[in-house]
């Protein structure tokens, strides 16, 4: 290994850092992950995201190696994706120099792109999609995002292409992180169904048996996954909040496919590891509901990647050939 690239990926939840070689397709050695310090803003994130970095690289223990890093960043970022425009997660993002900052951190060129960007590339490349000429990738994790990559390239638009969690699904629907409302992210990302699961708990344990005992009756600790889980095992409340939640996410689908006829679509991020819940909830809705035009010309299919299209697409992003620059 001559080239190595050191991946970042800041998520809502979630940081993570990894060496990841390129000639070899795959990431080396262990990926570096913790909690993103949300109360601490963006100060807090970024000393957080600089010490995973290095311990990503004393890791490795071949520092030398590592040429230059890639940044998926979780918000929207400026046209040149030199700076961050906002985070919807994480406190005073707006405007900052992120490239800049990084590469003055690790001495070394920097390159980023918005997470969903950064996964459609690195699920087009290493989920075994290369092949195709037009993808859609869909991102469903603490808020939802997405890529395109058009004629094998990754298509930005004017730099916000892809902001599928910002469809409104439901008119005057549930407050969205962005301020609108309706948005599917107010219905099918991990801080909306964990806010509902919070909300049929406030209920009573009749409605809700089985989150009632998850949380142990703790509002606090509801997570999408338990809201999962409790659907999983039968819970009415909660088998509501995700037959909702997937069904506006199936719209956002079909509807994305008769926009743009893509070769396939695929569906990653964190809440896509339940395979059984979108297997049963999400799947049967798209095939109902896609236009008869459209079947069988167009696949949906859920990653196979775990979460590390991001840190790879990362990685290809200093590529000038491979991210479309």
């Amino acid at each position: 290994m001559t080239d190595g690239i050191l991946a970042l990926d800041f998520g809502g939840t979630k940081l993570a850092a990894a060496v990841v070689d390129l000639a070899a397709e795959k990431i080396v050695g262990p990926v570096i992950r913790k909690r993103t310090p949300v109360s601490e803003g963006a100060k807090g994130t970024m000393d957080a995201m600089i010490q995973c970095g290095r311990e990503a690289l004393a890791v490795f223990n071949r520092p030398e190696v590592v040429k230059a890093v890639g940044i998926s960043f979780g918000g929207p970022v400026s046209e040149d994706r030199c700076s961050v425009l906002r985070s919807n997660h994480v406190a005073d993002w707006n405007g900052a120099p992120l490239v800049a900052d990084i590469s003055q951190a690790f001495h070394l060129p920097a390159s980023m792109d918005n997470d969903g960007n950064v996964a459609a590339l690195g699920e087009w490349w290493f989920g075994g999609y290369r092949s195709l000429e037009n993808i859609a990738y869909v991102q469903i994790s603490t808020g939802i995002g997405g890529g395109l990559i058009f004629g094998r390239q990754l298509y930005r638009g004017s730099g916000l292409a892809g902001e599928f969690g910002h469809y409104i699904v439901e008119v005057n629907g549930p407050q969205c992180s962005c301020g609108r409302r309706g948005c599917l992210e107010s219905i099918c990302s991990g801080w909306a169904i964990a806010r509902d699961g919070r909300g049929a708990l406030a209920l009573g344990s009749g409605n809700n048996p089985v989150l009632y005992q998850l949380s142990k009756n703790r509002a606090e600790t509801v997570t999408a996954e338990m809201v999962f889980e409790a659907c999983r095992e039968g819970d009415p409340a909660c088998k509501t909040i995700v037959k909702n939640a997937l069904n506006s996410l199936a719209i956002m689908v079909v509807n994305l496919i008769t926009c743009i006829d893509p070769q396939v679509i695929v569906l990653g991020g964190g809440l896509t590891r339940s395979r059984d819940i979108f297997e049963k909830y999400f799947l049967p809705v798209v095939k109902k509901q896609m236009h008869p035009f459209f079947n069988g010309r167009c696949r949906v299919e859920l990653s196979t990647l775990d979460g590390n299209e991001l840190l790879l697409g990362a990685a290809l992003l200093t590529q000038k050939k491979s991210s479309g620059k």
